[in-house]
């Protein structure tokens, strides 16, 4: 079965290492035809023929066609073929192919292959400059070793590994913007979760109180046998439709418009959320922190005050919807806390779930620092919730 045809990346990658593996086999070429002769390292023995050593280069000069592809075998092929030639006759064409087999494995060969290169030259050039200091060989010969050694071994390995490292750091830097981006989307996404259930809460907290006072007082209209009771009945049911619509638009023109000062202010209030248990039953007990309301709150933080005036517009929903008399609710406001219990009798039929409303108590109260529980206790149902004086940071 025919081999199937490179993907397009490595076929590019094939033909620019082609391109480069026959401007040095020029360079080859030119040098030899040229003339030009210098004397191997090896300074005792003859210099051998030119015409082996033109071949010899141009082998080395093949295994460049692989130099991205397959780094490792420049380094097999090219750097020993190059450093034998560098020491017979030291033509002049085998000091850039040293330089290009070293440079090669180090920037784009693995890191296990550059450091062995590393390893494996600095070793060779440890060697070669020893033999030249043991040996009987003129001071001018150990010097142009020294010399070769600089230039065709150690300025390749340091300007790969330069080059090498910049690569790696752009590489680790666009890692992190694709990360950052993803982050920023997932933090995007968990932002929008969060708006949609604080919409959800704040739409069941306030419309859902009014909503359930115009279902209370018109189910008692139905049942009333007096004109005027049954009217006012019916009054108090339009009234809390009206405050209904009224919240409906405040929120909804938060959300859409850009002025909010000019929107009209909800009707959720403290007074109203005592309405609301008192139209249920005038007998309900209200102790609410006179400080609550005052010109001067006693709670300094406006999403402490926020979050117990939405936490308790739940509470008092849940009990007019599901609960009977008695009601009691109690809010308290100490030094470092605030304290809500609202309390109310329980219906034996009413299921004990956990829908959105105990959900919304949970969520609002553990969104400033506090906590919150809800849950039946003997014949009662008791909501209870402790929240700080300034909200606390909490980590999600």
């Amino acid at each position: 079965m025919p081999a199937s045809p490179p993907s397009a990346p490595i076929a590019g990658l094939w033909r620019r290492d082609a391109l480069i593996a026959a401007a040095y086999a020029l360079v080859v070429v030119a040098f030899a035809a040229s003339g030009i002769v210098t004397n191997g390292l090896l300074w005792w023995a003859p210099a051998g023929p030119g015409a082996v050593s033109t071949v010899v280069l141009l082998l080395a000069c093949a295994s460049l066609v692989a130099r991205r592809t397959r780094p490792g075998l420049v380094l097999a092929v090219a750097a020993p073929l190059s450093a034998s030639v560098i020491m017979a006759d030291g033509q002049i064409a085998a000091y850039f192919l040293l330089f290009e087999a070293l440079f090669t494995p180090v920037l784009h060969g693995s890191r296990a292959l550059a450091r062995l290169t590393t390893r494996l030259a600095l070793g060779g050039a440890g060697l070669a400059l020893l033999a030249a200091l043991v040996t009987d060989a003129p001071g001018s010969l150990v010097l142009a070793v020294g010399v070769v050694l600089v230039l065709t071994v150690l300025t390749p390995l340091m300007w790969a590994w330069e080059v090498r490292h910049h690569r790696e750091a752009r590489h680790a830097a666009e890692r992190l913007v694709g990360l950052e981006q993803k982050l920023t989307a997932s933090r995007a996404r968990h932002a929008v979760e969060a708006e949609r259930r604080s919409i959800a809460h704040d739409l069941h907290d306030v419309i859902a109180g009014h909503l359930s006072a115009v279902s209370l007082h018109t189910s008692l209209a139905a049942t009333l046998e007096e004109r005027g009771a049954r009217e006012r009945s019916l009054a108090a049911a339009r009234d809390a439709s009206h405050d209904a619509l009224r919240d409906l638009r405040w929120m909804i023109g938060v959300l859409s418009a850009e002025d909010a000062g000019a929107l009209p202010a909800p009707t959720l209030t403290w007074p109203t959320l005592a309405a609301r248990l008192r139209d249920r039953d005038p007998t309900a007990r209200i102790e609410i922190d006179p400080a609550l309301d005052g010109e001067e709150p006693a709670l300094e933080d406006p999403a402490v005050r926020s979050a117990l005036l939405r936490l308790a517009a739940e509470a008092v929903t849940n009990a007019v919807r599901h609960g009977e008399a008695p009601f009691v609710l109690e809010v308290s406001v100490g030094e470092d806390a605030v304290e809500l219990v609202m309390r109310n009798g329980r219906r034996a039929s009413v299921p004990t779930g956990t829908g959105i409303g105990r959900g919304a108590i949970a969520h609002r109260a553990a969104a400033v620092g506090g906590v919150a529980s809800s849950g039946p206790e003997g014949e009662c149902w008791v909501v209870r919730a402790v929240l700080p004086v300034t909200a606390e940071v909490v980590q999600r």
